[in-house]
């Protein structure tokens, strides 16, 4: 047996991707991408003895179309390198498994409804046409979103070697694929198992198992006495179904009868609140906007002092600077000199309020000891170092005094310890203010000047409108010649495009070529398809003369080419622009054989607003005699 490996390509077509995860025992399976079509596919590889079989249940399959089943695209065998191998190509498996979808949560009972009603639904569509699935389990069942998917129809039943006991009869199957169902809906809603056991050599061994149902002296433990307020209409059914009671529900169409009606599968919003993904971003917030003004954590630093603002070489008043009457003397001055107060009107020199300021004025270390307040001159005149005392009496607190800042250029600064004034910094550069607003004025006159030139020129030769090319012709005279209208030439309208309104298959001589599936050949997805019959030879075994697929469009419409995408090769085709009653009237536009993709090219431009597709001669797709038709597209 040969072994696969990512990249490897099958059939010149598929090439491999990586491993996927299944729960056969005697399967292999990957996630591929068609190279033809460009599309991901699942690959399955069947090996043991019931590989033939498993091929010839996937054949069964391909033929159910439901968009709930998990459609088969391809079934073959191939030589990796050292053996033939049998494959089936299969849709990829999306979403999540019922099995997953419990390790989450149970699911609530109007959801299970959902699920369950849609897989019966698709079940009965196949058994219909004759097929069963016979191996029903949760991972069988996939949800994506709103969809539900069935996996694996007639397939794992062979892979399992049911092919006698209750597969002899078609009720017994439908009966059993009724039973399954129920089994599905009890599993959702307790994640346990009432159907028979799924401990078979057929499934892999690390495969996911569930538990199985609880029992009681009356069988399986109904569902109310383990779900509260649970839906009757289950819990009713689950009874039936596990009591062997005459009304237990014989085929899934019972089952989709039972649980009618059923809202929209929404399985995520069903799940407990804390598995549920947020859809709210996190909320970030601050501690310290909880802490009070003055307040701090621990391990806070102290705020910074506030920031004193350079001298601006005025006299600092007392009532801005709290009543500090110390400060620091400008770099330069020769000697310290100790702060002397102003005393208010009628205050004697050398009064305790400037003895008082004489003592609360800072001494550096090193500077010579403050002297004694000296008199004053007379209130009004000011004295000749008015700049280093203060204005105004001394406060009754002192304050610390403020460091002098570094030294300039490397000389040294002598502290007089008491107030200064220094030089207000000069601003250096260009202000731009006065030249913006030039600017402006210059632009506002320029505008006001071209307005009223304006104004008062209304009528300038230079906005005269040119003549007119009849004019022109006529040598400017202004005389129109008049027109022949028999000599104009007509508007041309614009050119219709082909679009398609409705397709419909065309069996005149038998009872139809599956209607269900006509809007598929343009829906505008090359991976579904209207496909026929499939005959006993390509010429319809005698029995028909030919069949059919009419292209309606919105609007007659002129048509050169019509291209084709099938899955299948060979056969006869011919084109013609007719309409459904006569398919087969007026003459042949093009023809041709089938391929991947089948191009005609009509023999002349043909407007209408109907063409009909006439197969004369069925095609081979998967080896047998029918036609798969994925797209049309009209150029």
């Amino acid at each position: 047996m040969s072994t696969p490996h990512p990249g490897t390509v099958m059939v010149d077509r598929y090439r491999l991707v990586q491993p996927a995860a299944t729960d056969l025992a005697a399967a292999e399976a990957w996630e591929a991408h068609d190279q033809i079509l460009d599309r991901p596919v699942r690959v399955t590889f069947i090996d043991g003895p019931y590989a033939s079989a498993a091929l010839d249940a996937a054949r069964r399959a391909a033929l159910v179309a439901d968009p709930r089943l998990s459609r088969v695209l391809d079934v073959g065998s191939t030589d990796l390198g050292t053996g033939q191998r049998s494959y089936i190509i299969s849709e990829p498996y999306r979403g999540s498994s019922l099995t997953e979808v419990v390790s989450s949560g149970l699911v609530d009972a109007q959801q299970a409804r959902a699920v369950v009603g849609e897989a019966a639904a698709a079940l009965e569509a196949a058994g219909q046409r004759g097929v069963h699935h016979l191996a029903l389990r949760p991972e069988a069942v996939r949800v994506d979103g709103h969809r539900v998917v069935v996996t694996g129809l007639g397939i794992d039943a062979a892979l399992a070697g049911v092919d006698g006991g209750r597969t002899t009869v078609g009720a017994d199957a439908a009966a059993a694929d009724a039973r399954d169902l129920v089994a599905l809906a009890y599993y959702a809603l307790t994640a346990r198992w009432p159907g028979d056991s799924l401990e078979e050599p057929w499934i892999a061994t690390d495969a996911v198992r569930p538990l199985p149902a609880q029992t009681d002296a009356n069988g399986v433990v109904p569902v109310s006495a383990l779900v509260p307020h649970v839906d009757p209409d289950l819990d009713a059914l689950v009874r039936r179904t596990f009591a062997a009671t005459p009304d237990a529900p014989s085929a899934p169409g019972d089952v989709v009868a039972a649980l009618a009606p059923w809202g929209e599968v929404s399985v995520v919003a069903s799940l407990p609140q804390f598995v549920q993904p947020s859809t709210e971003p996190p909320v970030r917030s601050s501690v310290l906007g909880a802490v009070g003004n003055g307040a701090g954590l621990p391990g806070t630093p102290p705020p910074a002092p506030p920031v004193r603002r350079p001298s601006t070489g005025r006299i600092a008043r007392a009532a801005a600077v709290g009543g500090a009457v110390g400060g620091a003397a400008p770099a330069g001055q020769a000697a310290a000199q100790s702060t002397q107060a102003i005393p208010p009107v009628g205050t004697p020199a050398g009064g305790p309020a400037a003895q008082q300021t004489a003592a609360m004025a800072p001494v550096q270390q090193g500077a010579p000891a403050p002297q004694p307040a000296q008199p004053t001159q007379a209130y009004g005149a000011p004295p000749a170092d008015y700049a280093t005392q203060a204005y105004g009496a001394a406060p009754q607190t002192a304050h610390a005094p403020v460091p002098p800042p570094p030294p300039v250029g490397g000389e040294p600064r002598t502290d007089t310890g008491g107030f200064a004034s220094t030089p207000a910094p000069k601003r250096r550069g260009v202000n731009p203010t006065p030249i913006v607003l030039g600017l402006v004025v210059v632009l506002v006159l320029a505008g006001a000047l071209w307005a009223v030139s304006r104004a008062m020129s209304p009528f300038d030769a230079t906005v005269a409108e040119s003549p007119s090319p009849t004019q022109a012709a006529n040598g400017g005279t202004g005389a129109e010649q008049p027109s022949d209208d028999a000599s104009e030439e007509p508007t041309e309208t614009p050119e219709a495009r082909p679009v398609i309104k409705s397709g419909d298959q065309l069996d005149p001589e038998g009872d139809g070529q599956h209607p269900e599936a006509v809007d598929l050949a343009y829906d505008g997805d090359p991976s579904t398809f209207w496909y026929t019959m499939y005959f006993n030879s390509p010429d319809f075994a005698g029995l028909r003369s030919g069949l059919g697929y009419v292209i309606e469009l919105e609007k007659p419409a002129p048509v050169t080419s019509i291209t084709l995408n099938t899955n299948s090769s060979g056969g006869h085709v011919e084109v013609r622009a007719t309409s459904r009653d006569k398919p087969t009237d007026g003459p042949v536009l093009a023809e041709g054989s089938f391929s991947s993709e089948t191009k005609l090219d009509l023999s002349e431009e043909t407007v209408a607003d109907s063409f009909v597709l006439w197969i004369t001669e069925l095609p081979q797709t998967n080896g047998k005699n029918y036609l798969e038709l994925n797209e049309i597209v009209l150029s």
